[in-house]
């Protein structure tokens, strides 16, 4: 019998791993490599975005080409939001007033808030680039946080852009302030188990181990469960 090409099976549809497999492989034929970065418009940000980059090495110029253009086009949408929502922050600030915001400025610096960590997260800014938008994300974050300390998932956000910004210290407080508020352990101990303290992490990893609905870090569980 033949030898068994997966390649050869995939007719309309790709999932995330397989969609890595076959962008990663150049010997995977140009137009089934092709038919996955056209796959990867209908996923979102977070997932596309590390695949588009991996393809920026490719020595195939034209899903190098296809790759930046995606990532471009990421990039330049979010951007779009961003000064949409700066304009009706403005506008809102004069109607509504600065401090504290009104309702429709609220909102704004909310939006901003999640756009900016979107260019984080997606991985579409890079060096200085990231740290701005980190920093932007933060700052508009204070500022609903100014207004709603009580919001559960500002409170984590915060943690998560200061852990970004490297201000563990804080992001510790930011996180700890999150869970108490009344996010469950499972949304917050992963994060303050990204640091170079073992020992902390082996701990928290014990606490996770009592969850049993956390099916995508259980390997990482079992890893530090084990050892």
């Amino acid at each position: 019998l033949p030898e068994f090409d997966l390649h050869q099976r995939i007719q309309s549809g790709f999932r995330q791993t397989g969609l890595r497999a076959v962008l990663g492989n150049s010997e995977v034929p140009a137009r089934s490599r092709m038919r996955a970065m056209v796959a990867l418009q209908h996923m979102p940000g977070r997932i596309s975005s590390p695949l588009l980059r991996n393809v920026l090495n490719d020595s195939s110029e034209d899903l190098r080409l296809l790759a930046y253009g995606m990532l471009d086009a990421l990039e330049r949408n979010i951007s779009r939001s961003i000064d949409k929502e700066l304009d009706t922050l403005r506008e809102a600030e004069e109607k509504e007033g600065a401090a504290p915001l009104g309702p429709t400025g609220l909102q704004a610096a909310e939006k901003l808030s999640a756009l900016y960590s979107e260019l984080v997260y997606q991985n579409l800014a890079q060096g200085d680039m990231r740290n701005y938008a980190s920093s932007e994300s933060l700052r508009y974050c204070e500022r609903v946080l100014a207004q709603q300390p009580q919001h559960p998932q500002h409170n984590l956000r915060r943690g998560l852009l200061l852990h970004a910004l490297g201000r563990m210290d804080e992001a510790e407080q930011a996180y700890a302030r999150a869970q108490q508020l009344g996010l469950p352990a499972t949304r917050v101990l992963p994060y303050l188990a990204e640091q170079r303290d073992f020992a902390k992490t082996r701990q928290l990893m014990q606490q996770l181990d009592e969850w049993s609905a956390l099916p995508r870090l259980r390997p990482v569980i079992d890893y530090w469960s084990a050892r």
